[in-house]
């Protein structure tokens, strides 16, 4: 679920990449913006991009980590079902 989740953000990082160079060349195109200060803002958005990138994987390696702390395995379960077979047995054994 994870790896879809940042798939996901990578998609939309992608196609905002893509409207982003769409505005900038309409920009350029109608004047607004010279041809040197659009591949600057290209530059620094893409900056910020890879930036963004690098502060998402690093909150899903994390949220990973967490989730995979609050796992109960396979033994926690063992171990808490012998406890209660204990249990039941000093229970039974208090009512007999």
């Amino acid at each position: 679920m994870m790896e879809d989740l940042f798939t996901a953000g990578l998609g939309f990082l992608a196609l905002s990449k893509e409207k982003t160079e769409e505005m900038i060349e309409y920009l350029v195109s109608k004047g607004d913006m010279k041809r040197e200060e659009a591949k600057k803002l290209v530059n620094r958005l893409m900056e910020k991009g890879k930036e963004e990138r690098e502060r998402m994987k690093a909150q899903i390696k994390e949220r990973s980590a967490q989730l995979a702390r609050e796992r109960i395995t396979r033994e926690d379960l063992e171990r808490i079902e012998a406890k209660l077979d204990e249990l039941l047995a000093l229970v039974k054994e208090k009512l007999a």
